[in-house]
Formats: structure tokens, sequence, C-alpha cells
């Protein structure tokens, strides 16, 4: 491992170098992307547009600002190691398509490779390209500890995307069309509701279709993809056509909004020894350091979303993992999270201590649901 101290010592080596003096701009943003990979930041164009370019309007990808000057910057560190800093032990290093730097160590025996002859080590490197074919063969990339379970304990796994209960009838234009009210979640409300309002028993009915927002397609999207590292995969299901029975057949991983009254409020205030849903409020209580607190879930959506992840031990040994939040951006921009290497071995280390079971809770800002990017509000393992 490399410290802090020393990350930033290398950094200020290469900006007084020669090859750096006559480039602030390209200084400058590499003490951005130093100060980033210390701090455990997960770095996309937008943000980098935003905190560093300090763009004051909407991104725009047209734009290549961002990436000319991450290219401009990958070039000169690529010049420096190859001459002033060849024989330097750390490298800083920017991999194509990425914005996030990374450290990374330099064999001392450079040199004297260069010095032999290609028929002397042929045999050795065809040697070394079979041996790495075995070991990538025999051993897949380590998952995070957070997943492990998920690929390694033979349950079948299952993706739930929390969908909306709708009524068919009138809509306040006129049309026939579908309808959400949120004290109506499944077909037994509606008829309570038609009891308390029986003159609208005529135009309404149950919709024989539900709905999802955006976050279901973002999650099953980055869920594939870091599944499929592992060779594993999931099913996908609708909250509403699945039961607690169905949760005890294996692992699950949910996605929905809070305010639905989803079965899965109940089976995380079960097994959640801190913090409790209810209606529009997560409580935190009974923790033997941490004081009480208190959070409203319930927001416009439109600047933030109050989003809450959770890890908790499901029925017959069983995982589960659930993404709340009542917009599409809570569970978009905590699935990217939660799906990302980097910033996987970050929460790893500054949260978990050990531990494989946890609640986070984060404020999510979106502008327009695109610009994702989150705010710890306060992590508890257990």
């Amino acid at each position: 491992m490399i410290s802090e101290e020393k990350k930033l010592q290398i950094t200020d080596n290469i900006i007084k170098s020669k090859i750096f003096l006559k480039s602030p701009k390209s200084s400058a943003l590499l003490r951005y992307l130093v100060k980033a990979n210390i701090e455990g930041s997960f770095l996309k164009e937008d943000i980098i547009d935003f905190e560093f370019f300090g763009s004051k309007s909407s991104f725009d990808k047209t734009n290549p600002r961002v990436r000319v000057n991450i290219y401009n910057l990958r070039k000169k560190l690529d010049t420096y190691y190859n001459t002033i800093g060849a024989n330097n032990e750390w490298k800083i290093c920017i991999d194509k398509g990425q914005y996030s730097v990374r450290f990374e160590k330099q064999l001392a025996v450079k040199k004297s490779i260069t010095n032999l002859k290609f028929q002397q080590v042929f045999p050795y490197l065809l040697l070394l390209a079979f041996a790495l074919l075995y070991v990538l063969d025999k051993y897949k990339a380590s998952p995070s500890i957070l997943w492990e379970q998920f690929y390694t304990n033979n349950k079948p796994n299952t993706l739930i995307i929390g969908d909306a209960f709708g009524i068919a009838g009138t809509t306040i234009t006129g049309s026939n069309g579908w309808t959400r009210d949120y004290t109506i979640n499944n077909t037994k409300d509606y008829f309570n509701f038609i009891e308390d309002k029986p003159e609208l028993k005529k135009n309404t009915s149950p919709a024989q279709y539900n709905y999802i927002t955006g976050m279901g397609a973002h999650a099953s999207h980055d869920l594939a993809k870091l599944f499929s590292k592992q060779n594993s995969d999931f099913d996908i299901r609708f909250s509403s056509n699945t039961s607690i029975a169905d949760l005890k057949k294996g692992n699950t991983i949910y996605v929905g909004p809070i305010r639905n009254e989803n079965k899965f409020i109940s089976l995380f205030n079960n097994s959640n020894p801190y913090f409790k849903l209810n209606n529009n409020s997560l409580s935190f209580s009974n923790h033997k350091v941490l004081p009480k607190k208190n959070f409203k879930t319930n927001n416009s959506g439109f600047d933030y979303d109050i989003a809450i992840v959770s890890r908790i031990p499901g029925p017959q040994n069983t995982e589960q993992f659930i993404f709340f939040s009542n917009h599409d951006i809570g569970v978009k921009a905590t699935i990217e999270y939660f799906t990302n290497a980097d910033s996987l071995k970050v929460f790893n280390k500054k949260h978990l201590k050990g531990k494989s079971h946890f609640t986070a809770v984060y404020k999510a800002f979106g502008k327009d649901r695109t610009n994702l990017a989150i705010e710890t509000i306060m992590v508890v393992p257990f």
C-alpha cells in the first residue's frame, strides 16, 4: 500500500518537473485527481466538469473540455515516465476511457530487460503467458465482501423491482388512463377506497398493469455488469408478483420506492437492529454509541433524494440487498456506487470494519436526473 503522504509527494515531484512547469492547467488537474483518489471519490466526466472547471450550466456531452484535458494530462505523464521519471518507484496512471488516477509500482529491472535478445527471453515469455492464462482461468476477480455471498452460497439470485399499483379510469384530463395514488397499493386498498367513495365505482377499476420508473432499468444494467464479472446471473421480478415465500428461496436485491408500502419495508424493519421505516420517516435508535436520529424520506426529488441502502441477512440463510428511495435519483446513484469496484473498496475499508451487513443513509443529487452524486449521511454496520 502507498500512504497519502507518499501520493502527495509523488504528485509534487511531477508538478515541479520541467515537463509540467509550463502547464499550470495539467498540474492543477493532476492535483485534483490525486485528491479525489485519496478521498475515495468516484469521478465521472460531468462531476469533473462541475467541480474542476466550474461549469454553472447543464452538463453538455458534446463539449470535449474534460476529455481533451484528461488526454493532454495522460500524454504528459507518459512523457514524464519515459524520461525524467523512468526510474521512479511509483507511477501515476490514467487508464484510457477513465477519469480517475491510480498508483502503480514500476519494475526496477526495466532497463536490464531491454538489453536481452528476443530469442533469449521468448521461451520465458511464452511460459509466463501460459501461467497467466491458467491463473486468470482458475481465479476470477475477487468479489467484494458485500456481494460475495450472492456468488458463493449456492442460492439463486433475484432482482426485484418495485412497481406501483394503479387505477384505470378517467384521468384529470377527462380521458381514460392510468392513475397513481400512493395511499392505494393493492386491490384490497382499492376496494376499501371504493367503499368510502362509491360514486367512483362506475368510472374506475384496478389497472391491469403496474408502473415502474427508470430506476429498474438502470439497476438491471449496472448489476448485470457486476454479476457477469463473476460468471453469475440473476432473475428479474416485480414486487407485486413476489410473495414472502419467494424470498425464502434465494438471495434478493430490491430496488424501488419506499412509499408504495411494499413487503420489503417489513423485511427491512424486522432484520434491522437500529433502523425502522414508518410512513415517510426513518428512525435510528438503540445504538450503544450513536444518538437517536430521525430522517424524513419524502421530498420533491427535484434537487435531492433520500436513499437507504441496507445489506441484511434473509430467511433460511439467504442474503438481501435493499435499495430504497422515493425517486429515481436515489436508487440510480447508490446502485452505481455499490456496483463500482473502486467505490466498494473505499466503502469496505472506511465503513464495514470486517462486517458484511449494514444500513446506510445517503442524500442523492441529480440535476435533471443525470448528474448522479451522493453525500453520506450515516453508515452503521452490524
